[in-house]
């Protein structure tokens, strides 16, 4: 059974590091019209990078909403998709910078 997370939007200090860091995209920010970030539980994995990287650690389970199995198969081929993103951006990076420098060149 995988549980939900939830923001306690009193501490929050919108800094928006959990919104950059869900691999899901389940944070939005100003979706209900106010500058709030709120989490979908449709669209969390329960992962929990959210509350590992939240300064005023306002980010909790929310026990009272467990994700249906279906949701969490599909934000998890989300999440998949995220950090196959990813490493392809950092490995791009890392050949850009070793084709400038010339690092590849002096085997």
């Amino acid at each position: 059974m995988t549980v939900a997370y939830r923001i306690d939007l009193e501490p929050c200090i919108n800094c928006s590091l959990c919104r950059k860091a869900c691999p899901t995209e389940a944070i939005n920010y100003f979706s209900t019209g106010r500058r709030i970030h709120v989490i979908d539980p449709s669209l969390c994995i329960g992962c929990d990078i959210c509350a590992q990287v939240c300064p005023p650690q306002c980010i909790h389970q929310d026990p009272d909403y467990v994700i249906d199995p279906g949701d969490l198969a599909s934000a998890l081929d989300k999440a998949r998709a995220f950090a196959k993103k990813r490493h392809a951006l950092k490995t791009e990076r890392k050949r850009r910078a070793l084709a400038v420098t010339g690092a590849g060149s002096r085997a």
